[in-house]
């Protein structure tokens, strides 16, 4: 006979009655700044075309109003108003430039109602292009336009105000309801872009939590940052971006590309992101231009990236050997999305070598063990 045991998993709830030492709940009303953008959150359906549409990101705001009896003081901006789909690096910037124009200390907390698709992105560059917040800033979407029946526009959004309201918890997060019902917080920086079968959203080394009448309730992850640490950000100053004007190119690795057809020298093209397979390797052997090494030795003006590996000083293939040895930078424990973002900063602020600024930590957006072993404290 055998005796099978499920180890118990120690889950850990922060709401009212459990914030950290110095972090109070709200008592006054709460006031939010809020960024309309666009996207499926702020569209609607005409003649079977989903298209962005003002009057639904007004819809967003009232309806939620009348599903709540939480008293919630709103400032409204609208920066653009796209299908995100569309956006490009000039729009993270315009998120950015509006967010600095307001005081934030003002507020007790940001949502910025984004389009799904660029989401993770997006998030990214917030965390690239702000210096640490002391207040939560959030990024809603939905999965279907306001007023659709399998919608989880009002349940995000609702989700991110409580969030706001009752956790006052500093950074940068994506808020969103998957196709299971359960509410889930990411880390802005290592949000992943959703999958295309149900719509959901994961995170690059897992959710920081899930999100419902208990509060943020997080399994102990070892890749995690402690509350401690989130309810206690660094001070940190990040370098300037005005515009991006140099350009990097990202590729994906795959059985047959052939990288002869792709001729860096008659482009900008300052960096170019490999993301390459799972263990960090890449074709080196391949003729008829399918050798990624070759490709990195015939454009040595180009600096190349590649993600992602899982320990650079631990055992490596052959080919990733080769890749390191011919210039290629290898990046470790990061997703592709808050790569490619990160390398359009790293390019185009002037404080920093770009390959320095690349190995910088902005807001965990590389997996790293914590000392506290996972516990969040």
């Amino acid at each position: 006979m055998f005796a099978f045991f499920i180890p118990l998993i120690l889950i850990r709830c922060y709401n009212y009655s459990k914030l950290p030492k110095g972090c109070s709940t709200m008592e006054k009303t709460p006031k939010i700044l809020l960024l309309l953008t666009g996207g499926t959150i702020g569209s609607s359906v005409n003649d079977r075309s989903i298209d962005v549409d003002t009057r639904r990101s007004d819809d967003l705001l009232s309806i939620y109003k009348e599903q709540s009896n939480q008293a919630v003081e709103f400032e409204v901006v609208r920066p653009f108003n796209i299908l995100s789909e569309n956006a490009e690096p000039k729009h993270w910037l315009a998120i950015i430039k509006t967010l600095q124009s307001h005081r934030l200390s003002d507020y007790d907390g940001v949502i910025i109602a984004h389009g799904s698709d660029s989401l993770p992105y997006t998030g990214a560059a917030l965390a690239y292009g702000l210096d640490s917040p002391m207040i939560p800033i959030v990024l809603v979407a939905a999965n279907y336009a306001i007023g659709e029946p399998k919608s989880n526009a009002i349940v995000n959004f609702s989700a991110a105000v409580e969030f706001i309201s009752n956790m006052k918890l500093p950074g940068f997060y994506t808020i969103y309801e998957n196709s299971d019902a359960v509410i889930y917080v990411h880390l802005a920086t290592r949000l992943l872009e959703a999958d295309w079968l149900k719509d959901d959203f994961t995170s690059f080394g897992g959710p920081l939590g899930v999100f419902d009448k208990r509060g943020l309730c997080c399994v102990p992850s070892p890749k995690n940052p402690t509350m401690l640490k989130l309810y206690n950000p660094s001070p940190d100053d990040v370098p300037l971006v005005k515009e991006f004007r140099n350009e990097v190119l990202a590729l994906r690795a795959y059985p047959g590309l052939n990288y002869e057809v792709i001729e860096l020298q008659k482009r900008p093209i300052r960096a170019v992101l490999h993301s390459l397979y799972h263990c960090g390797s890449g074709n080196i052997t391949g003729e008829n231009g399918t050798s990624l090494l070759a490709f990195i030795k015939n454009n040595p003006q180009v600096d190349h990236y590649m993600i992602s590996y899982k320990n650079i000083h631990g055992d490596l293939y052959a080919s990733c050997q080769q890749l390191i040895a011919a210039g290629g930078i290898p990046l470790e424990n990061i997703s592709f999305e808050a790569a490619v973002t990160k390398l359009n900063f790293a390019y185009n602020q002037q404080e920093h070598l770009p390959i320095n600024y690349m190995k910088r930590e902005f807001f965990y957006e590389f997996l790293r063990d914590a000392r506290e072993n996972g516990y969040v404290l």
